[in-house]
């Protein structure tokens, strides 16, 4: 996609998280509502090689918890916001709290020269819905276009899937 106006200046100027590009719906931001039994794990399926691509997950709610990275256990509370280094890390699984619904907020960035970017230039995200697999509620891929240069949405390409809670 090639514009004259960047995504970030549509999402400013259209006041919105959510704008239309082409046929597809991008998203400044993905969101991810889970149940107190259930579990997020994200699986990094793609990135781009050139730039270094990150990863966050904020979490809007306490007792959030980072719970394993690329199958190793974890106990990091998730209070503010989980920068996953891509390709560092390949995979995490995330558990919201015990008692109330937990929000996930999702979104890109890239790392230049020592520093995080993220939501300027072209920077947005495309959902794609897939059917779950045995064990679990939902299923996405999320197809991120950093800022840099035109949006391709293929920039990092992550795999999310809602699930029940493993046993602890």
């Amino acid at each position: 996609m090639s514009s004259t106006r960047t995504l970030a200046d549509r999402f400013r100027t259209q006041r919105t998280d959510r704008i239309r590009v082409e046929d597809s719906e991008v998203l400044s931001v993905a969101e991810v509502i889970l149940r107190p039994t259930s579990s997020l794990e994200l699986v990094v399926e793609q990135q781009r090689h050139d730039v270094q691509q990150v990863l966050t997950v904020r979490s809007r709610t306490k007792s959030a918890k980072l719970v394993s990275v690329d199958s190793e256990p974890s106990d990091h509370e998730v209070c503010e916001a989980l920068e996953i280094h891509v390709p560092t890390i390949s995979r995490v699984e995330l558990v919201g709290s015990d008692d109330e619904d937990t929000i996930f907020q999702i979104w890109n960035g890239w790392r230049i020269g020592g520093t995080n970017q993220a939501w300027v230039g072209n920077s947005g995200v495309v959902i794609e819905d897939l059917e779950p697999p045995a064990g679990a509620t939902l299923r996405f891929r999320m197809w991120f276009s950093d800022g840099l240069g035109d949006a391709t949405f293929d920039d990092l390409i992550v795999l999310a899937t809602v699930g029940s809670r493993l046993p602890q």
